[in-house]
């Protein structure tokens, strides 16, 4: 598509040509399979009926809150960073939140006392699920570390 002379181009002209520029022919589908580099635990779980949680499963948790907390010790040390350095910041925060929804769904999925071989553990698991649940946790995302409180307010989590 060939540009008309800069001239020529008044408001109307220039939206027109950039929604025509912006539509796009192809058709996107979504794949019927997972992809093979889609890792166990970033599609949501399903567990069979009598299927019991494993001590893996439960390391895997316990590493990705473990991996949710350096990112986050990370991220606010790097509150001052200037903005021309943020992206490195903004891939932080953006595993950081990944971290965060994959934790959530990982301790929703094994919220049933079928799934464990002794009530205590189950008990155990409520008490994580509490604290995953409860407000207080920050999603970079929505509230970066930079980000200035407004007058009066005290906290940017939810």
């Amino acid at each position: 598509m060939k540009l008309p002379k800069r001239s020529s181009l008044n408001l109307s002209n220039r939206l027109s040509f950039l929604h025509t520029r912006s539509k796009s022919t192809e058709v996107t589908t979504l794949p019927t399979k997972p992809a093979k580099s889609a890792k166990p635990g970033d599609l949501p779980i399903y567990r069979a009926k009598g299927k019991k949680v494993t001590a893996e499963e439960l390391r895997d948790l316990r590493d990705l809150i473990r991996t949710r907390y350096a990112l986050d010790v990370e991220i606010w040390n790097l509150r001052h960073v200037k903005a021309f350095n943020r992206q490195k910041v903004h891939d932080k925060m953006r595993r950081a939140d990944a971290a965060l929804a994959k934790i959530e769904r990982t301790v929703l999925s094994m919220d049933h006392i079928e799934f464990f071989e002794d009530p205590a553990d189950y008990r155990k698991l409520q008490d994580i699920k509490v604290r995953v649940l409860e407000g207080g946790k920050r999603h970079w995302a929505v509230h970066p570390p930079w980000q200035e409180l407004p007058y009066g307010q005290r906290s940017l989590y939810n």
